[in-house]
């Protein structure tokens, strides 16, 4: 799903005008961004967590030279899925049946 799709279904089950929606999102996306860049998480409870964490220096091969080149430390983003998604994506559980 693309931001546009996101955008229009969330207009469509709120009633506000897309451009509006469009706003919000933007808006609640540039606020994770500066929080993440500033070394913060952010927890969005039931879908989950943005946080920053240390990418360790390394070598890799350059596929075109066959050179090694050297990668240096470096922060990424990362996320921690919520309980309440995980249930959502995983669907109903199966119950087993012990013989």
């Amino acid at each position: 799903m693309y931001r546009t799709e996101l955008v229009n279904q969330v207009a469509r089950r709120t009633g506000l005008s897309q451009r509006r929606v469009a706003v919000v999102l933007r808006a609640s996306q540039h606020c994770i961004q500066q929080a993440l860049a500033g070394g913060e998480t952010v927890t969005l409870t039931g879908l989950g967590t943005f946080y920053t964490r240390q990418q360790p220096a390394g070598t890799v091969r350059h596929i075109q030279s066959g050179k090694t080149v050297r990668i240096p430390a470096h922060r990424v983003a990362a996320f921690r899925v919520g309980a309440v998604l995980k249930r959502a994506v995983r669907g109903p559980r199966r119950r087993r049946r012990w013989l």
